[in-house]
């Protein structure tokens, strides 16, 4: 008996490591990708998403780098497919890693909006959610400031914790950053110390 209570301690304390530690990388993968802020509510099936994000490159160039979608390839954005494209917008497939390693192809609507620096994106004909974001942008010189928000009202409940649908929404903005700073061949402070490992 006593042997049994150990190991399922042992168990416990290991799941707690593991899920603090896989917490504190997301922080720090959020930190790299240049994440500022975010904040991600819900009331009901309503969730609302607010990121700032910066940037170390200037606007025009991080507006054409979000311009080209079909450039996003990661973890979280599994491939992106151009359908249409058509003065200031264009239509996208989104391959999206969903929960419990499920694919969820979603058809988006982008808009584009230079003179506003603005990006607002929209989906479309979806039978899970639907979500309306908007990228505004801010030149800072060197640097863009992005202002991200994002509603989303799932059509159907998804039976899984807050937690995950959270993480999904805060994966695929991170997934944004991260292709932005390979797109734009912008080094972290972690490619820094991996140049100067021997």
């Amino acid at each position: 008996m006593k042997t049994s209570v150990k190991i399922l301690g042992g168990v416990i304390v290991l799941a707690v490591v593991a899920i603090v530690g896989w917490h504190y990388y997301q922080i720090h993968r959020a930190r790299q990708a240049g994440l500022l802020t975010e904040n991600i509510t819900h009331d009901g099936d309503n969730w609302k998403a607010d990121f700032t994000a910066r940037i170390p490159a200037p606007e025009q160039t991080v507006f054409d780098a979000i311009k080209n979608v079909e450039n996003t390839h990661s973890d979280q954005v599994k491939a992106v497919r151009v359908v249409s494209q058509s003065g200031n917008k264009k239509t996208v497939d989104m391959d999206i890693a969903g929960p419990a390693g499920q694919t969820i192809t979603t058809e988006l609507q982008f808009e584009y909006l230079p003179d506003e620096k603005k990006i607002i994106s929209t989906t479309v004909n979806n039978p899970m959610f639907d979500t309306q974001s908007v990228y505004q942008l801010s030149d800072e010189g060197a640097g863009t400031f992005i202002d991200y928000r994002q509603n989303t009202h799932m059509l159907q409940s998804l039976p899984v914790p807050d937690g995950v649908v959270k993480q999904v929404i805060r994966g695929i903005f991170v997934a944004q950053l991260e292709t932005l700073q390979k797109t734009l061949h912008i080094k972290t402070t972690d490619d820094i110390d991996s140049d100067d490992d021997p």
